[in-house]
Protein backbone atom coordinates (compact mmCIF):
# COMPACT_ATOMS: atom_id res chain seq x y z
CA UNK A 1 0.00 0.00 0.00
CA UNK A 2 1.37 3.44 -0.95
CA UNK A 3 1.83 6.18 1.62
CA UNK A 4 -0.89 8.25 -0.06
CA UNK A 5 -3.41 5.40 0.05
CA UNK A 6 -2.49 4.48 3.63
CA UNK A 7 -3.36 7.94 4.95
CA UNK A 8 -6.53 8.50 2.91
CA UNK A 9 -9.71 8.89 5.03
CA UNK A 10 -11.30 6.01 3.13
CA UNK A 11 -8.43 3.66 4.02
CA UNK A 12 -8.32 4.80 7.64
CA UNK A 13 -12.06 4.25 8.01
CA UNK A 14 -11.85 0.88 6.23
CA UNK A 15 -9.00 -0.35 8.46
CA UNK A 16 -10.74 0.84 11.61
CA UNK A 17 -14.05 -0.76 10.64
CA UNK A 18 -12.25 -4.03 9.81
CA UNK A 19 -10.51 -3.86 13.19
CA UNK A 20 -13.80 -3.38 15.06
CA UNK A 21 -15.44 -6.31 13.25
CA UNK A 22 -12.40 -8.45 14.03
CA UNK A 23 -12.50 -7.47 17.72
CA UNK A 24 -16.27 -8.03 17.87
CA UNK A 25 -15.67 -11.69 16.99
CA UNK A 26 -13.62 -12.13 20.16
CA UNK A 27 -16.69 -11.60 22.41
CA UNK A 28 -19.91 -10.18 20.85
CA UNK A 29 -21.92 -10.04 24.10
CA UNK A 30 -19.11 -8.25 25.95
CA UNK A 31 -18.71 -5.77 23.12
CA UNK A 32 -22.43 -4.94 23.17
CA UNK A 33 -22.53 -4.69 26.97
CA UNK A 34 -19.68 -2.16 26.94
CA UNK A 35 -21.55 0.02 24.43
CA UNK A 36 -24.71 -0.09 26.56
CA UNK A 37 -22.99 0.95 29.80
CA UNK A 38 -20.88 3.51 27.96
CA UNK A 39 -24.03 5.30 26.81
CA UNK A 40 -25.35 5.33 30.37
CA UNK A 41 -22.00 6.50 31.76
CA UNK A 42 -21.84 9.32 29.16
CA UNK A 43 -25.37 10.71 29.58
CA UNK A 44 -25.85 10.41 33.36
CA UNK A 45 -23.26 13.12 34.36
CA UNK A 46 -25.17 15.84 32.46
CA UNK A 47 -28.45 15.00 34.16
CA UNK A 48 -26.52 14.94 37.46
CA UNK A 49 -24.97 18.38 36.74
CA UNK A 50 -28.40 19.81 35.89
CA UNK A 51 -29.77 18.76 39.27
CA UNK A 52 -26.61 20.07 40.95
CA UNK A 53 -27.21 23.49 39.35
CA UNK A 54 -30.83 23.53 40.56
CA UNK A 55 -29.67 22.51 44.03
CA UNK A 56 -27.26 25.47 44.15
CA UNK A 57 -29.95 27.90 43.02
CA UNK A 58 -32.34 26.61 45.69
CA UNK A 59 -29.72 27.08 48.39
CA UNK A 60 -28.68 30.56 47.18
CA UNK A 61 -31.99 32.09 46.08
CA UNK A 62 -34.70 30.09 47.89
CA UNK A 63 -33.15 28.55 51.01
CA UNK A 64 -36.59 28.14 52.61
CA UNK A 65 -37.73 25.73 49.88
CA UNK A 66 -37.42 21.97 50.24
CA UNK A 67 -34.09 21.22 48.59
CA UNK A 68 -33.77 17.72 50.07
CA UNK A 69 -35.51 16.11 47.06
CA UNK A 70 -33.00 17.61 44.62
CA UNK A 71 -30.16 16.56 46.89
CA UNK A 72 -31.48 12.97 47.02
CA UNK A 73 -31.85 12.80 43.23
CA UNK A 74 -28.39 14.34 42.78
CA UNK A 75 -26.84 11.80 45.17
CA UNK A 76 -28.62 8.94 43.38
CA UNK A 77 -27.40 10.15 39.96
CA UNK A 78 -23.88 10.59 41.35
CA UNK A 79 -23.94 6.98 42.57
CA UNK A 80 -25.38 5.63 39.33
CA UNK A 81 -22.86 7.58 37.27
CA UNK A 82 -19.99 6.04 39.24
CA UNK A 83 -21.50 2.53 39.01
CA UNK A 84 -22.05 2.78 35.24
CA UNK A 85 -18.53 4.07 34.73
CA UNK A 86 -17.08 1.31 36.92
CA UNK A 87 -19.01 -1.45 35.12
CA UNK A 88 -18.01 -0.07 31.72
CA UNK A 89 -14.37 0.13 32.86
CA UNK A 90 -14.35 -3.41 34.25
CA UNK A 91 -16.01 -4.86 31.15
CA UNK A 92 -13.43 -3.05 29.00
CA UNK A 93 -10.61 -4.62 31.03
CA UNK A 94 -12.15 -8.07 30.65
CA UNK A 95 -12.51 -7.51 26.90
CA UNK A 96 -8.90 -6.34 26.70
CA UNK A 97 -7.71 -9.51 28.45
CA UNK A 98 -9.76 -11.75 26.16
CA UNK A 99 -8.69 -9.70 23.17
CA UNK A 100 -4.98 -10.16 23.88
CA UNK A 101 -5.38 -13.93 23.70
CA UNK A 102 -7.70 -13.76 20.68
CA UNK A 103 -5.33 -11.52 18.71
CA UNK A 104 -2.21 -13.56 19.41
CA UNK A 105 -3.81 -16.93 18.70
CA UNK A 106 -5.48 -15.62 15.52
CA UNK A 107 -2.18 -14.19 14.26
CA UNK A 108 -0.14 -17.31 15.03
CA UNK A 109 -2.82 -19.56 13.57
CA UNK A 110 -2.86 -17.52 10.36
CA UNK A 111 0.91 -17.36 9.93
CA UNK A 112 1.42 -21.05 10.72
CA UNK A 113 -1.08 -22.02 8.00
CA UNK A 114 0.40 -19.83 5.27
CA UNK A 115 1.99 -21.44 2.25
CA UNK A 116 5.65 -22.34 2.61
CA UNK A 117 6.54 -19.92 -0.18
CA UNK A 118 4.81 -17.09 1.72
CA UNK A 119 7.09 -17.71 4.71
CA UNK A 120 10.16 -18.11 2.50
CA UNK A 121 9.40 -14.94 0.51
CA UNK A 122 10.88 -11.55 1.33
CA UNK A 123 7.68 -9.48 1.14
CA UNK A 124 5.63 -11.62 3.52
CA UNK A 125 8.65 -11.95 5.83
CA UNK A 126 8.96 -8.17 6.04
CA UNK A 127 5.23 -7.82 6.64
CA UNK A 128 5.24 -10.38 9.46
CA UNK A 129 8.26 -8.68 11.02
CA UNK A 130 6.51 -5.29 10.99
CA UNK A 131 3.23 -6.64 12.32
CA UNK A 132 4.51 -9.01 15.01
CA UNK A 133 6.03 -6.15 16.98
CA UNK A 134 2.96 -3.94 17.32
CA UNK A 135 -0.29 -5.46 16.05
CA UNK A 136 -1.58 -6.48 19.52
CA UNK A 137 -1.39 -3.19 21.34
CA UNK A 138 -2.23 -1.17 18.22
CA UNK A 139 -5.48 -3.08 17.78
CA UNK A 140 -6.39 -2.77 21.45
CA UNK A 141 -5.54 0.94 21.41
CA UNK A 142 -7.77 1.43 18.37
CA UNK A 143 -10.64 -0.18 20.26
CA UNK A 144 -9.96 2.16 23.16
CA UNK A 145 -9.84 5.19 20.84
CA UNK A 146 -13.07 4.23 19.10
CA UNK A 147 -14.68 3.69 22.50
CA UNK A 148 -13.52 7.16 23.58
CA UNK A 149 -14.86 8.71 20.38
CA UNK A 150 -18.20 6.98 20.86
CA UNK A 151 -18.45 8.17 24.47
CA UNK A 152 -17.42 11.69 23.49
CA UNK A 153 -19.94 11.76 20.64
CA UNK A 154 -22.74 10.70 22.98
CA UNK A 155 -21.65 13.29 25.54
CA UNK A 156 -21.16 15.93 22.87
CA UNK A 157 -24.65 15.33 21.49
CA UNK A 158 -26.06 15.77 24.99
CA UNK A 159 -24.07 18.89 25.78
CA UNK A 160 -24.91 20.39 22.38
CA UNK A 161 -28.59 20.21 23.22
CA UNK A 162 -27.78 22.08 26.45
CA UNK A 163 -25.23 24.62 25.19
CA UNK A 164 -26.11 25.38 21.57
CA UNK A 165 -29.45 27.20 22.18
CA UNK A 166 -27.91 29.55 24.77
CA UNK A 167 -24.31 29.99 23.60
CA UNK A 168 -24.05 28.92 19.92
CA UNK A 169 -20.99 31.13 19.26
CA UNK A 170 -19.04 29.59 22.14
CA UNK A 171 -19.95 26.07 20.97
CA UNK A 172 -18.76 26.86 17.43
CA UNK A 173 -15.61 28.52 18.76
CA UNK A 174 -14.75 25.44 20.81
CA UNK A 175 -15.25 23.25 17.74
CA UNK A 176 -13.15 25.40 15.40
CA UNK A 177 -10.34 25.69 17.95
CA UNK A 178 -9.70 21.93 17.70
CA UNK A 179 -9.16 21.88 13.92
CA UNK A 180 -5.53 23.11 14.16
CA UNK A 181 -4.95 20.49 16.88
CA UNK A 182 -6.18 17.72 14.58
CA UNK A 183 -4.20 18.87 11.53
CA UNK A 184 -0.95 19.26 13.47
CA UNK A 185 -1.22 15.93 15.26
CA UNK A 186 -2.15 14.11 12.04
CA UNK A 187 0.93 15.58 10.36
CA UNK A 188 3.34 14.34 13.02
CA UNK A 189 1.68 10.94 13.32
CA UNK A 190 2.11 10.44 9.57
CA UNK A 191 5.78 11.41 9.90
CA UNK A 192 6.28 8.86 12.69
CA UNK A 193 4.64 6.09 10.67
CA UNK A 194 6.70 6.98 7.61
CA UNK A 195 9.89 6.55 9.67
CA UNK A 196 8.74 3.04 10.61
CA UNK A 197 7.50 2.10 7.13
CA UNK A 198 10.50 3.41 5.15
CA UNK A 199 12.90 1.50 7.36
CA UNK A 200 11.19 -1.89 7.62
CA UNK A 201 14.39 -3.65 6.51
CA UNK A 202 16.32 -2.00 9.36
CA UNK A 203 13.56 -2.99 11.78
CA UNK A 204 13.74 -6.63 10.66
CA UNK A 205 17.54 -6.60 11.02
CA UNK A 206 17.25 -5.16 14.53
CA UNK A 207 14.91 -7.93 15.68
CA UNK A 208 17.13 -10.59 14.12
CA UNK A 209 20.14 -9.19 16.00
CA UNK A 210 18.00 -9.10 19.13
CA UNK A 211 17.30 -12.84 18.73
CA UNK A 212 20.94 -13.69 18.00
CA UNK A 213 22.11 -11.85 21.13
CA UNK A 214 19.78 -13.99 23.28
CA UNK A 215 20.09 -17.39 21.61
CA UNK A 216 22.58 -19.73 23.30
CA UNK A 217 23.83 -21.30 20.06
CA UNK A 218 24.63 -17.91 18.60
CA UNK A 219 26.11 -16.62 21.85
CA UNK A 220 28.47 -19.60 22.16
CA UNK A 221 30.09 -18.84 18.81
CA UNK A 222 30.03 -15.07 19.28
CA UNK A 223 31.75 -15.30 22.68
CA UNK A 224 34.50 -17.60 21.48
CA UNK A 225 35.11 -15.26 18.54
CA UNK A 226 34.87 -12.14 20.72
CA UNK A 227 32.12 -11.03 18.35
CA UNK A 228 29.34 -10.27 20.87
CA UNK A 229 30.20 -6.56 20.92
CA UNK A 230 30.32 -6.52 17.12
CA UNK A 231 26.74 -7.84 16.77
CA UNK A 232 25.59 -5.74 19.73
CA UNK A 233 26.98 -2.62 18.05
CA UNK A 234 25.00 -3.40 14.90
CA UNK A 235 21.86 -3.87 17.01
CA UNK A 236 22.57 -0.68 18.97
CA UNK A 237 23.21 1.38 15.83
CA UNK A 238 19.81 0.49 14.39
CA UNK A 239 18.10 1.01 17.76
CA UNK A 240 19.73 4.43 18.01
CA UNK A 241 18.65 5.23 14.46
CA UNK A 242 14.98 4.71 15.34
CA UNK A 243 15.35 6.39 18.75
CA UNK A 244 17.06 9.48 17.31
CA UNK A 245 14.51 9.65 14.50
CA UNK A 246 11.61 9.66 16.93
CA UNK A 247 13.37 12.07 19.32
CA UNK A 248 13.91 14.49 16.43
CA UNK A 249 10.24 14.30 15.52
CA UNK A 250 9.21 14.96 19.14
CA UNK A 251 11.64 17.89 19.37
CA UNK A 252 10.29 19.49 16.21
CA UNK A 253 6.76 19.29 17.65
CA UNK A 254 7.52 21.25 20.83
CA UNK A 255 7.20 24.87 19.50
CA UNK A 256 3.97 24.09 17.62
CA UNK A 257 2.46 22.25 20.60
CA UNK A 258 3.24 25.17 22.92
CA UNK A 259 1.49 27.50 20.47
CA UNK A 260 -1.57 25.24 20.42
CA UNK A 261 -1.67 25.13 24.24
CA UNK A 262 -1.64 28.96 24.39
CA UNK A 263 -4.34 29.14 21.70
CA UNK A 264 -6.55 26.62 23.55
CA UNK A 265 -6.11 28.51 26.84
CA UNK A 266 -7.21 31.78 25.19
CA UNK A 267 -10.38 30.09 23.87
CA UNK A 268 -11.17 28.70 27.34
CA UNK A 269 -10.62 32.18 28.79
CA UNK A 270 -13.04 33.76 26.30
CA UNK A 271 -15.70 31.19 27.24
CA UNK A 272 -15.23 31.80 30.98
CA UNK A 273 -15.31 35.56 30.52
CA UNK A 274 -18.58 35.30 28.56
CA UNK A 275 -20.19 33.33 31.40
CA UNK A 276 -18.97 35.81 34.04
CA UNK A 277 -20.43 38.75 32.10
CA UNK A 278 -23.77 36.95 31.66
CA UNK A 279 -23.89 36.18 35.39
CA UNK A 280 -23.02 39.75 36.43
CA UNK A 281 -25.74 41.07 34.09
CA UNK A 282 -28.29 38.72 35.68
CA UNK A 283 -28.85 36.70 32.51
CA UNK A 284 -28.02 33.43 34.24
CA UNK A 285 -28.08 32.33 37.86
CA UNK A 286 -25.15 31.08 39.93
CA UNK A 287 -26.41 27.52 39.51
CA UNK A 288 -26.69 27.91 35.75
CA UNK A 289 -23.23 29.55 35.68
CA UNK A 290 -21.89 26.38 37.32
CA UNK A 291 -23.87 24.18 34.94
CA UNK A 292 -22.80 26.01 31.77
CA UNK A 293 -19.21 26.32 32.95
CA UNK A 294 -19.05 22.56 33.52
CA UNK A 295 -20.70 21.99 30.14
CA UNK A 296 -18.29 24.33 28.31
CA UNK A 297 -15.27 22.79 30.03
CA UNK A 298 -16.52 19.32 29.19
CA UNK A 299 -17.30 20.38 25.61
CA UNK A 300 -13.70 21.49 25.18
CA UNK A 301 -12.57 18.22 26.69
CA UNK A 302 -14.88 16.25 24.38
CA UNK A 303 -13.63 18.06 21.28
CA UNK A 304 -10.06 17.60 22.47
CA UNK A 305 -10.75 13.92 23.15
CA UNK A 306 -12.16 13.51 19.65
CA UNK A 307 -8.99 15.05 18.20
CA UNK A 308 -6.63 12.89 20.24
CA UNK A 309 -8.61 9.70 19.60
CA UNK A 310 -9.03 10.47 15.90
CA UNK A 311 -5.32 11.08 15.42
CA UNK A 312 -4.63 7.93 17.45
CA UNK A 313 -6.89 5.96 15.11
CA UNK A 314 -5.10 7.50 12.13
CA UNK A 315 -1.72 6.43 13.51
CA UNK A 316 -2.88 2.94 14.42
CA UNK A 317 -4.63 2.51 11.08
CA UNK A 318 -1.28 2.40 9.29
CA UNK A 319 -0.17 -0.56 11.42
CA UNK A 320 -3.58 -2.23 11.43
CA UNK A 321 -3.47 -2.05 7.64
CA UNK A 322 -0.39 -4.29 7.74
CA UNK A 323 -2.06 -6.66 10.23
CA UNK A 324 -5.13 -6.75 8.00
CA UNK A 325 -2.94 -7.57 4.99
CA UNK A 326 -1.55 -10.63 6.77
CA UNK A 327 -4.94 -11.83 8.00
CA UNK A 328 -6.30 -11.45 4.45
CA UNK A 329 -3.39 -13.24 2.77
CA UNK A 330 -4.55 -16.04 0.53
CA UNK A 331 -2.49 -19.17 0.08
CA UNK A 332 -0.87 -19.26 -3.33
CA UNK A 333 -1.34 -23.00 -3.74
CA UNK A 334 -5.04 -23.95 -3.70
CA UNK A 335 -6.08 -27.25 -2.22
CA UNK A 336 -6.92 -30.04 -4.64
CA UNK A 337 -10.18 -31.93 -4.90
CA UNK A 338 -9.09 -35.52 -5.56
CA UNK A 339 -8.60 -38.27 -2.99
CA UNK A 340 -5.75 -40.77 -2.81
CA UNK A 341 -5.71 -44.40 -1.84
CA UNK A 342 -3.69 -45.13 1.28
CA UNK A 343 -1.24 -46.40 2.31
CA UNK A 344 0.46 -47.96 -0.76
CA UNK A 345 3.44 -45.97 -2.09
CA UNK A 346 2.51 -44.36 -5.42
CA UNK A 347 4.40 -43.95 -8.66
CA UNK A 348 5.90 -40.43 -8.94
CA UNK A 349 6.61 -38.73 -12.28
CA UNK A 350 8.17 -35.36 -13.00
CA UNK A 351 6.80 -34.73 -16.48
CA UNK A 352 8.60 -31.94 -18.44
CA UNK A 353 8.89 -29.84 -15.26
CA UNK A 354 10.41 -26.37 -15.41
CA UNK A 355 10.66 -24.24 -12.29
CA UNK A 356 11.87 -20.84 -11.13
CA UNK A 357 11.19 -19.31 -7.72
CA UNK A 358 8.54 -16.55 -7.56
CA UNK A 359 10.10 -13.18 -8.36
CA UNK A 360 13.19 -14.77 -9.92
CA UNK A 361 14.12 -14.99 -13.60
CA UNK A 362 16.55 -17.89 -13.11
CA UNK A 363 15.24 -21.36 -13.83
CA UNK A 364 16.31 -24.08 -11.41
CA UNK A 365 14.93 -26.77 -13.74
CA UNK A 366 14.10 -26.78 -17.43
CA UNK A 367 12.11 -29.69 -18.89
CA UNK A 368 12.99 -32.12 -16.11
CA UNK A 369 11.75 -35.69 -16.54
CA UNK A 370 12.11 -38.19 -13.73
CA UNK A 371 10.16 -41.28 -12.71
CA UNK A 372 10.31 -42.78 -9.21
CA UNK A 373 8.66 -46.16 -9.14
CA UNK A 374 6.49 -47.31 -6.24
CA UNK A 375 8.65 -48.77 -3.47
CA UNK A 376 11.92 -47.69 -5.10
CA UNK A 377 14.93 -46.62 -3.05
CA UNK A 378 16.65 -43.70 -4.73
CA UNK A 379 19.36 -41.23 -3.77
CA UNK A 380 19.80 -37.75 -5.17
CA UNK A 381 23.33 -36.32 -5.20
CA UNK A 382 24.93 -33.20 -6.58
CA UNK A 383 26.85 -30.08 -5.69
CA UNK A 384 25.37 -27.30 -3.56
CA UNK A 385 22.89 -25.28 -5.61
CA UNK A 386 22.29 -28.09 -8.10
CA UNK A 387 18.57 -28.14 -7.26
CA UNK A 388 18.29 -31.18 -4.96
CA UNK A 389 16.31 -29.50 -2.18
CA UNK A 390 14.14 -27.67 -4.71
CA UNK A 391 13.13 -31.04 -6.12
CA UNK A 392 11.95 -32.07 -2.64
CA UNK A 393 10.03 -28.79 -2.18
CA UNK A 394 8.17 -29.43 -5.42
CA UNK A 395 7.38 -33.00 -4.40
CA UNK A 396 6.11 -31.77 -1.01
CA UNK A 397 3.90 -29.30 -2.89
CA UNK A 398 5.49 -26.31 -1.18
CA UNK A 399 5.74 -24.86 -4.69
CA UNK A 400 4.09 -25.69 -7.99
CA UNK A 401 6.05 -26.15 -11.24
CA UNK A 402 6.30 -23.08 -13.45
CA UNK A 403 5.37 -25.46 -16.26
CA UNK A 404 4.96 -29.20 -16.61
CA UNK A 405 3.35 -31.66 -14.19
CA UNK A 406 4.15 -33.80 -11.19
CA UNK A 407 2.03 -36.93 -11.46
CA UNK A 408 1.16 -39.19 -8.54
CA UNK A 409 -0.27 -42.44 -9.90
CA UNK A 410 -1.11 -40.47 -13.07
CA UNK A 411 -2.95 -37.75 -11.06
CA UNK A 412 -1.59 -34.20 -11.16
CA UNK A 413 -0.22 -33.41 -7.70
CA UNK A 414 -1.93 -29.99 -7.67
CA UNK A 415 -5.32 -31.75 -8.00
CA UNK A 416 -4.80 -33.95 -4.92
CA UNK A 417 -6.15 -32.86 -1.53
CA UNK A 418 -3.34 -31.74 0.77
CA UNK A 419 -4.71 -33.78 3.67
CA UNK A 420 -4.63 -36.81 1.38
CA UNK A 421 -1.08 -36.21 0.12
CA UNK A 422 0.79 -35.30 3.30
CA UNK A 423 -0.08 -38.56 5.14
CA UNK A 424 1.85 -40.26 2.34
CA UNK A 425 5.05 -38.43 3.33
CA UNK A 426 7.63 -38.69 6.10
CA UNK A 427 10.00 -35.76 5.71
CA UNK A 428 13.20 -34.92 7.56
CA UNK A 429 14.64 -31.61 6.38
CA UNK A 430 18.32 -30.74 6.32
CA UNK A 431 17.64 -28.06 8.94
CA UNK A 432 15.77 -30.45 11.22
CA UNK A 433 13.75 -29.18 14.14
CA UNK A 434 14.42 -29.69 17.84
CA UNK A 435 11.67 -28.92 20.34
CA UNK A 436 13.43 -28.22 23.64
CA UNK A 437 10.15 -27.13 25.23
CA UNK A 438 8.66 -30.62 24.67
CA UNK A 439 9.62 -33.90 26.32
CA UNK A 440 11.23 -36.87 24.57
CA UNK A 441 7.91 -38.60 23.91
CA UNK A 442 6.40 -35.48 22.35
CA UNK A 443 9.47 -34.89 20.18
CA UNK A 444 8.94 -38.32 18.63
CA UNK A 445 5.14 -38.44 18.42
CA UNK A 446 5.14 -35.16 16.49
CA UNK A 447 5.71 -37.53 13.58
CA UNK A 448 2.12 -38.68 14.03
CA UNK A 449 0.45 -36.79 16.92
CA UNK A 450 -2.95 -38.40 16.28
CA UNK A 451 -1.58 -41.74 17.52
CA UNK A 452 0.38 -41.75 20.79
CA UNK A 453 1.89 -45.11 21.66
CA UNK A 454 4.85 -45.32 24.07
CA UNK A 455 5.88 -48.73 22.77
CA UNK A 456 6.10 -47.40 19.23
CA UNK A 457 8.06 -44.38 20.51
CA UNK A 458 10.66 -46.69 22.07
CA UNK A 459 10.85 -48.75 18.89
CA UNK A 460 11.36 -45.63 16.79
CA UNK A 461 14.17 -44.44 19.09
CA UNK A 462 15.84 -47.85 18.85
CA UNK A 463 15.69 -47.81 15.05
CA UNK A 464 17.25 -44.32 15.07
CA UNK A 465 20.13 -45.60 17.27
CA UNK A 466 19.05 -43.22 20.06
CA UNK A 467 20.17 -45.60 22.82
CA UNK A 468 21.43 -42.62 24.84
CA UNK A 469 17.83 -41.74 25.74
CA UNK A 470 17.61 -44.85 27.95
CA UNK A 471 19.87 -43.06 30.44
CA UNK A 472 17.44 -40.18 30.92
CA UNK A 473 16.16 -40.13 34.50
CA UNK A 474 12.57 -39.33 33.54
CA UNK A 475 12.65 -41.55 30.44
CA UNK A 476 10.06 -40.40 27.87
CA UNK A 477 8.90 -37.57 30.15
CA UNK A 478 12.31 -35.87 30.02
CA UNK A 479 12.24 -32.34 28.55
CA UNK A 480 14.90 -31.97 25.86
CA UNK A 481 16.44 -28.77 27.20
CA UNK A 482 18.20 -27.83 30.42
CA UNK A 483 16.18 -24.62 30.27
CA UNK A 484 13.11 -26.72 31.13
CA UNK A 485 14.92 -28.84 33.73
CA UNK A 486 15.66 -31.72 31.35
CA UNK A 487 18.52 -33.08 29.28
CA UNK A 488 20.50 -31.21 26.64
CA UNK A 489 21.16 -33.60 23.72
CA UNK A 490 24.10 -32.92 21.44
CA UNK A 491 23.36 -31.81 17.89
CA UNK A 492 23.99 -35.30 16.59
CA UNK A 493 21.72 -36.78 19.27
CA UNK A 494 19.02 -34.28 18.35
CA UNK A 495 19.25 -35.47 14.75
CA UNK A 496 18.75 -39.09 15.86
CA UNK A 497 15.59 -38.06 17.73
CA UNK A 498 14.43 -36.27 14.58
CA UNK A 499 15.05 -39.46 12.58
CA UNK A 500 13.01 -41.37 15.19
CA UNK A 501 10.10 -39.09 14.24
CA UNK A 502 10.37 -40.37 10.69
CA UNK A 503 10.29 -44.00 11.87
CA UNK A 504 7.31 -43.23 14.12
CA UNK A 505 5.36 -41.63 11.26
CA UNK A 506 5.65 -44.80 9.16
CA UNK A 507 4.43 -43.31 5.86
CA UNK A 508 4.61 -44.89 2.38
CA UNK A 509 7.12 -42.28 1.13
CA UNK A 510 10.20 -41.41 3.22
CA UNK A 511 12.15 -38.27 2.26
CA UNK A 512 15.46 -37.61 3.98
CA UNK A 513 17.37 -34.43 3.15
CA UNK A 514 20.94 -34.77 4.50
CA UNK A 515 19.64 -37.09 7.25
CA UNK A 516 22.95 -37.94 8.94
CA UNK A 517 24.97 -34.76 8.47
CA UNK A 518 25.57 -34.42 12.23
CA UNK A 519 25.89 -38.13 13.05
CA UNK A 520 29.07 -40.18 13.46
CA UNK A 521 29.95 -42.88 10.92
CA UNK A 522 29.16 -45.84 13.24
CA UNK A 523 25.68 -44.50 14.05
CA UNK A 524 25.11 -43.66 10.40
CA UNK A 525 25.84 -47.25 9.43
CA UNK A 526 23.47 -48.60 12.10
CA UNK A 527 20.69 -46.21 11.14
CA UNK A 528 20.85 -46.96 7.44
CA UNK A 529 21.21 -50.69 7.89
CA UNK A 530 18.00 -50.51 9.92
CA UNK A 531 16.42 -48.02 7.54
CA UNK A 532 16.80 -50.17 4.44
CA UNK A 533 15.26 -53.09 6.35
CA UNK A 534 12.38 -51.06 7.78
CA UNK A 535 11.37 -49.29 4.59
CA UNK A 536 10.88 -52.48 2.63
CA UNK A 537 7.89 -51.85 0.37
CA UNK A 538 8.12 -48.06 0.86
CA UNK A 539 9.54 -45.38 -1.43
CA UNK A 540 12.79 -43.95 -0.05
CA UNK A 541 14.24 -40.67 -1.34
CA UNK A 542 17.58 -39.63 0.14
CA UNK A 543 19.34 -36.34 -0.57
CA UNK A 544 22.94 -36.39 0.65
CA UNK A 545 26.53 -35.35 0.02
CA UNK A 546 27.88 -38.42 1.84
CA UNK A 547 28.45 -41.34 -0.50
CA UNK A 548 28.44 -43.77 2.41
CA UNK A 549 24.78 -42.76 2.87
CA UNK A 550 23.67 -43.18 -0.73
CA UNK A 551 25.79 -46.02 -2.14
CA UNK A 552 23.31 -48.77 -1.17
CA UNK A 553 20.36 -47.10 -2.88
CA UNK A 554 18.76 -49.03 -5.75
CA UNK A 555 19.23 -46.01 -8.01
CA UNK A 556 21.40 -42.94 -7.62
CA UNK A 557 20.42 -39.80 -9.52
CA UNK A 558 23.14 -37.21 -10.14
CA UNK A 559 21.92 -33.64 -10.64
CA UNK A 560 24.12 -30.88 -11.98
CA UNK A 561 22.90 -27.35 -12.74
CA UNK A 562 19.25 -28.43 -12.71
CA UNK A 563 19.72 -31.41 -15.02
CA UNK A 564 19.95 -35.14 -14.45
CA UNK A 565 23.39 -35.96 -15.82
CA UNK A 566 23.76 -39.54 -14.56
CA UNK A 567 21.72 -42.26 -12.92
CA UNK A 568 22.27 -45.86 -11.95
CA UNK A 569 23.63 -48.03 -9.14
CA UNK A 570 26.74 -47.10 -7.26
CA UNK A 571 28.85 -49.72 -9.04
CA UNK A 572 27.58 -48.78 -12.51
CA UNK A 573 28.24 -45.09 -11.91
CA UNK A 574 31.75 -45.82 -10.69
CA UNK A 575 32.40 -47.76 -13.90
CA UNK A 576 31.17 -44.84 -16.03
CA UNK A 577 33.96 -42.71 -14.51
CA UNK A 578 32.06 -39.45 -14.88
CA UNK A 579 30.91 -36.81 -12.34
CA UNK A 580 29.69 -39.28 -9.70
CA UNK A 581 32.86 -41.37 -9.83
CA UNK A 582 35.05 -38.27 -9.73
CA UNK A 583 33.18 -36.88 -6.69
CA UNK A 584 33.25 -40.27 -4.95
CA UNK A 585 37.01 -40.65 -5.36
CA UNK A 586 37.59 -37.10 -4.12
CA UNK A 587 35.60 -37.82 -0.97
CA UNK A 588 37.25 -41.21 -0.49
CA UNK A 589 40.67 -39.61 -0.86
CA UNK A 590 39.88 -37.40 2.12
CA UNK A 591 39.54 -40.51 4.32
CA UNK A 592 42.91 -41.97 3.29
Amino acid sequence: MTTKNARSPKTIFSNTWWCLKFVYRSSPWLFNAIIFFQILASVTPFIRNKYFAKLIDLIVYRPQNNWINYFTIFALLLTLSSIFLFIQSQLSRILDTKLQAFLRTSFINKVSHLDYQHLEGKDTGNLISKVDEEFGWRTRETVSDVSTIFANMVSLSTVTVILLPKFPILWLLLLLSQIPQYLVKSHWIQKDWQLHEDNSEKNKLMWDFNYQLRNKNHIAELRINNAVDYIFQKYNDIFKFFTNGRVNLRTQQIPVEIGLIIFSTIIDGICLLTLIINTKNGLISIGLFTFYFQSITQTADFFRGLVYSSTGITENSYHIGNFRSIMNLKNVIPDGTKDMQLPSPPKIEFNDVSFKYPGSNRYIYRHLNLTINAGEEIAIVGANGAGKSTLIKLLCHFYEPTSGKILINDINLKDIKMDQWYPQLSYLAQEFNHYGNLNLRENVVLGNPKQIDDQKVLQALEKADAEFTKKYTNKLDTPLSQRYGGEEPSWGQMQKIAIARVFYRNSPIVILDEPTASIDAVSESKIFNGLYKQIHGKTLIIVSHRFSTVRNAQRIIVIDKGKIVEQGTHSSLIKQANLYAHSFHLQAKGYK
